[in-house]
């Protein structure tokens, strides 16, 4: 699937040694430098001292002199000394004996195959930073995970022939669609009951909110075989942490994005939750995203994606017979009722709070984003350029931009000051819900005041998207489709069917739902089907035409003008690769946008990677690339 990390082989030499002395017993390590700047990247030979001949093993993280510098390193192989040349010597170690073992490192490098740049970035970002203290404490933790996994012998989603194969060691390739909130707990616990025997479970959920809830179930039943691993905790327990998986008989553990590359046991089994959420791409570079480095794994390690709605990627590898789809069907039977001929969400809102809960989904925070002027239809334009908004009900508006408050706006196209608003935010929607139901309770969670714990009682709830509160909802408002349907981005579409369909998945078992698309529309028919992979083969054919992802691999690559504008010259004329852009970004650099056939994407990787090292040994302004991004 990929080449093998292409590293430059060198020694730190200085003067020759005088022949006489004797070096029958010195041996060397080949050691891979954290070097400074991405062109020396490589590994060099230095010299093992005597006091570390022991503990200095393959896999170990050491101190090196490199370039007057002290530097990490990693030791990646050992042999004895057949150089004429004075090597350098190991300063000291850096970690256990043996902390990356081989198969450890060459699952590293094969993300780092796959998305370029540095290896010593994937490895930093793997493994967190040392903290000497933690170290001593890891054979107390042994003695304490030694009990056995607790066995409640759970038999409920799964059906006798897949209970089979999750009780065997035979690779398990699952893409698992769930419509229930309250069981993607039991389900996990489902899939642990079985897998756990056999080798290590992680669990890689999107945020916090999913964090805590699978967490508590799983901290209570597996106790000392269960730990946390993710950039939340503390430098001391992540690397403590870090440690017990690999020394300790750790078997279940939840993470988020950040612990998505932990080291595993052979035969363990990776479970993804919601692929296609936004929070499972790593922000810096490499930018890797978990549902790749997890098919990166290897061939003996089980992979499970549990989603409402999966990425198009799950998608075509179940198009392909790759990923078997395991569907769970929602026991809620739900009244779809689409916005055709004028119908009014106010009713079901009405009637669903009698009930229980109601909760509206909106696209944006705020009052009034957008607004128009009501005679002429022009934009509401401040001096600056930027658009103006409203932040309340008879307030004067103010720019998005500057800031700058309008005491007394009219339209600067044909003076009319009766504003039309085209974009509503939560907050207005709120006010209009409330003059409609004025003796309704209504709660607002968003941005950074979000409702975590729904209060006792009938609620109407608004909730920007990834902001809803968990509980049991008896009715259901999904407002602006056309808008979040119609966003001018690569994955608006399947972003909002999983939103959606994650939202469906908090109903009670008699529901209303309100969808603010016509009937017929795709996403309207798959909800009313209760199948988030409804047409989507159709979809992917389209992609597949368009020469867009899952297709194909995009990347983005910015920089100087002048170099971007050369670079994107030679790629036209002497590659097979599609290329957008030049694209302006400020006064002194612009970016490209590259896209490749799956099968000529390592091809790419290469290829960005040799001209990136050629910059930094010409010294030139070094470009900067992001393979397969969330969007673009």
């Amino acid at each position: 699937m990929t080449s093998p990390l292409r590293l430059k082989r060198q020694s730190a030499k200085s003067p020759k040694i005088d022949h006489s002395q004797n070096h029958d017993s010195q041996l060397v390590a080949a050691v891979l430098v954290d070097t400074p700047v991405s062109h020396l990247e490589g590994i060099y030979d230095y010299l093992i001292p005597q006091e570390f001949i022991e503990a200095a093993t393959i896999g170990t993280k050491v101190i090196v002199d490199f370039n007057s510098k002290m530097q990490e390193g990693l030791i990646v192989d050992i042999k004895p000394q057949n150089s004429d040349y004075k090597l350098k010597p190991i300063n000291k170690l850096n970690s256990p004996s043996g902390l990356v073992g081989t198969d450890y490192l060459r699952y590293l490098e094969t993300v780092r195959n796959r998305f370029g740049g540095s290896l010593w970035t994937v490895i930093k970002q793997a493994i967190p930073s040392r903290v000497a203290k933690e170290e001593l404490g890891i054979l107390h933790f042994e003695e304490q995970s030694s009990k056995a996994l607790p066995r409640n012998n759970r038999n409920e989603y799964f059906a006798k022939s897949d209970i089979e194969l999750l009780s065997t060691s035979k690779r398990v390739k699952w893409a698992v669609n769930f419509s229930d909130n309250d069981s993607l707990v039991k389900l996990i616990l489902e899939i642990i009951e079985h897998r756990s025997t056999l080798g290590q479970v992680l669990i890689v959920v999107p945020d916090g909110k999913d964090f805590q809830y699978i967490s508590d179930s799983l901290s209570d039943i597996y106790g000392s075989k269960f730990l946390q691993l993710g950039s939340h905790l503390s430098k001391s327990i992540r690397y403590r942490n870090f440690l017990r998986i690999l020394l300790s008989n750790i078997s279940v553990i939840i993470t988020t994005r950040s612990g998505a590359l932990a080291p595993l046991r052979p035969n363990s089994t990776v479970v993804v939750i919601s692929d296609i959420d936004e929070s499972h791409y790593e922000l810096h570079a490499p930018g890797w995203n978990t549902r790749d480095v997890s098919l990166l794994r290897s061939s003996d390690t089980s992979l499970i994606f549990i989603s409402t709605s999966h990425s198009l990627e799950i998608e075509r590898l179940i198009s392909l017979g790759w990923l078997e789809r395991k569907t769970f069907k929602s026991k809620s039977k739900r009244q779809v009722i689409s916005s055709d001929n004028g119908n009014s969400y106010i009713s079901v809102i009405k009637n669903g709070v009698t009930k229980g809960n109601v909760l509206v989904s909106v696209a944006e925070k705020g009052y009034s984003n957008l607004f128009l002027c009501s005679k002429c239809r022009n934009s509401a334009i401040c001096s600056c350029g930027g658009k103006l908004k409203f932040e309340k009900d008879a307030q004067s508006p103010e720019c998005n931009l500057c800031g700058k408050i309008y005491l007394d706006w009219t339209c600067s196209f044909c003076g009319n000051n009766i504003p039309y608003v085209v974009s509503k935010g939560i907050e207005k929607n709120a006010e209009e819900i409330g003059r409609a139901l004025p003796k309704s309770s209504i709660l607002i969670s968003s941005g950074a005041k979000q409702v975590t714990k729904l209060p006792s009682g009938n609620h109407i709830v608004l909730a920007t998207i990834g902001s809803e509160p968990n509980g049991d909802y008896s009715a259901v408002v999904l407002l602006n489709g056309e808008k979040l349907f119609n966003k001018p981005t690569l994955r608006a579409e399947e972003v909002l069917r999983y939103n959606w369909f994650n939202i469906l998945a908090k109903t009670k078992l008699q529901s209303q739902v309100y969808v603010s698309l016509l009937n017929n529309h795709p996403l309207s028919q798959a909800i009313l089907r209760g199948s988030s992979s409804h047409s989507l083969d159709g979809y992917l054919r389209e992609r597949e035409k368009s020469k867009l992802p899952p297709y194909f691999r995009f990347v983005k690559v910015w920089g100087v003008k002048s170099e971007i504008s050369k670079f994107s010259e030679n790629l036209r004329s002497s590659y097979n690769f599609n290329v957008d852009g030049p694209i302006e970004l400020d006064r002194l650099s612009s970016k490209i946008i590259i896209r490749c056939a799956l099968s000529d994407s390592q091809k790419l990787v290469d290829l960005l990677d040799d001209i990136t090292k050629l910059q930094g040994l010409k010294r030139k302004s070094i470009f900067q690339f992001r393979f397969d991004s969330f969007d673009f």
